[in-house]
């Protein structure tokens, strides 16, 4: 098991295990914006995955108002707080926009990249990624995260 560790404020560090799908660009933002001590937000991905009893229609018109659905995250430690098994985007609090993921998973919490699962290519939270080697960006309606 390769792992390294994370210092907070706090005074016990967090552990990290990177796993086979590991993401090295991914980390290190994630680590840079956690040690600059800037807040963070997550936001729950409101797709049928994480919330597999809602109808549809009701994820839609909750989507118009994800913005308002930002969770703080002032620590590494908050990301624990988290609702068990819903996967949110992680992004800091200035930001509009990101590709980064997290969830908790038994007590554990997991840090992603997004990728559409049509496609293969890198999903954000607006849902569109530019690809700069063709100039195109990617289909406005992306699939379920």
């Amino acid at each position: 098991m390769n792992t390294t560790t994370i210092h907070s404020r706090a005074a016990d560090p967090l552990p990290i295990e990177r796993l086979a799908h590991y993401d090295p660009e991914v980390e290190q933002r994630v680590q840079q914006w956690l040690a600059s001590g800037q807040l963070l937000a997550w936001i729950p991905i409101l797709s049928q995955e994480n919330f597999p009893d809602v109808p549809p229609e009701v994820l839609r018109f909750a989507d118009r108002y994800q913005a308002a659905m930002r969770w703080p995250i002032q620590r590494p430690e908050d990301l624990l707080g988290l609702p068990e098994g819903i996967t949110g985007w992680l992004l800091p609090a200035s930001a509009d926009d990101t590709d980064v993921a997290c969830g908790v998973w038994n007590g554990e919490v997991y840090i992603l990249g997004v990728r559409d699962k049509r496609t293969g290519r890198p999903q954000t939270l607006l849902g569109q990624r530019f690809d700069g080697a063709t100039g195109q960006a990617d289909d406005a309606e992306p699939s379920a995260v």
